[in-house]
């Protein structure tokens, strides 16, 4: 299991305890279709620090629902293509037709070639970058702050220029007092001039930081990365089950990597989410004062969103879970 896994399930089981089971729903091969998060049906709560943080929230974790299940999907679908090329039944649910389709296509590696010495799967993994600019517009709007004033660090490589401390190699000139002023290969602690391909992590209010983070790494882009077998020194005793295996790589395995390391970095941001959560839905007595006859309200959309989180946990755990079990079944490394 995945120390982001670990992670996240921890943070769901603690808000579990603290408030309660969420409704039953979804399937065992990946999530349903979660709880309908709408963060303007209690009309406009922007109107006070509380409120504002509030919106900001809600609108993050109705975009969690949405696009963990259409992440899902996306990994879904290229099983399904991946089953259809191997002879497989491509029905079920995500784990099920995902688990079809990595059996077939180690079955019919093994029994296609005659490994006199070695055959793998090479790919150049996807490059992820995340809009550190976003992130900072999340905030400025959730703190009422101006977005030049809004620190964001860039976990991962800062694409252009660092302008401030690199916790990390430095790549390029280096100003005074320690700061980069070039590509910092490790978190860059400043403004980030270009793509961060990586984490972004801002420093706010707990709601605004949730916020920010979750919806920067659901809006990362990801590139589609290049899988290719490479044939050492054997010999093709199976060319039918030899050329469907290629065909089902191609179909698949390129969108399978490309929304596992989507799903890598949500699930990081979810952590934080859940932890929010939590303590917005146990400070109820608190959200009452602050909001006043509109705090039911609010209330009934933190408890939508509770309801989805099992749902979303097992989203991003199968898409990552899928794209190991495919990539072993391949034989992939990346280079």
């Amino acid at each position: 299991m995945s120390s982001i896994r670990v992670l996240v399930l921890t943070s769901l089981v603690a808000t579990l305890i603290a408030c309660g089971p969420p409704p039953r729903g979804g399937g065992p091969g990946g999530g349903g279709g979660g709880a309908a998060v709408d963060p303007d049906a209690c009309g406009n709560i922007s109107t006070s620090d509380v409120g504002r943080r509030l919106h900001q929230f809600l609108v993050a974790s109705a975009e969690l629902d949405r696009r963990t299940l259409e992440l899902e999907g996306s990994v879904r679908d290229a099983c399904r293509e991946m089953a259809r090329e191997l002879g497989v039944s491509p029905d079920g649910d995500t784990r099920t037709v995902c688990r079809a389709a990595a059996q077939a296509l180690e079955a019919n590696l093994q029994v296609s070639v005659s490994q006199e010495t070695l055959m793998v799967t090479r790919y150049d993994p996807p490059v992820c970058t995340t809009q550190v600019d976003f992130a900072a517009e999340v905030v400025a709007q959730c703190e009422a702050r101006v977005q030049a004033d809004v620190a964001v660090a860039c976990e991962g490589t800062c694409g252009g220029t660092c302008s401030g401390t690199c916790d990390g190699a430095c790549q390029g000139s280096t100003g005074a007092g320690g700061e980069c002023n070039g590509v910092c290969q490790g978190t860059c602690r400043g403004r980030c001039s270009a793509d961060c391909r990586g984490y972004a992590s801002v420093d706010a209010s707990a709601e605004c930081k949730a916020s920010a983070e979750l919806r920067a790494s659901l809006r990362t882009e990801c590139s589609e990365p290049r899988v290719r077998v490479v044939q050492e020194q054997v010999t093709v005793v199976d060319d039918t089950k030899f050329q469907a295996a290629m065909r089902a790589i191609d179909a698949g395995m390129p969108t399978i990597l490309q929304v596992g390391k989507r799903a890598e970095l949500t699930g990081k941001a979810i952590v934080l989410w859940a932890q929010t959560l939590g303590r917005l839905i146990k400070a109820s007595g608190q959200l009452a004062k602050d909001l006043g006859e509109r705090s039911v309200c609010v209330g009934l959309q933190l408890g939508a969103a509770f309801a989805a989180a099992a749902q979303i946990e097992a989203r991003i755990s199968v898409s990552i879970e899928v794209s190991a079990e495919i990539s072993a079944s391949a034989g992939a490394t990346s280079n």
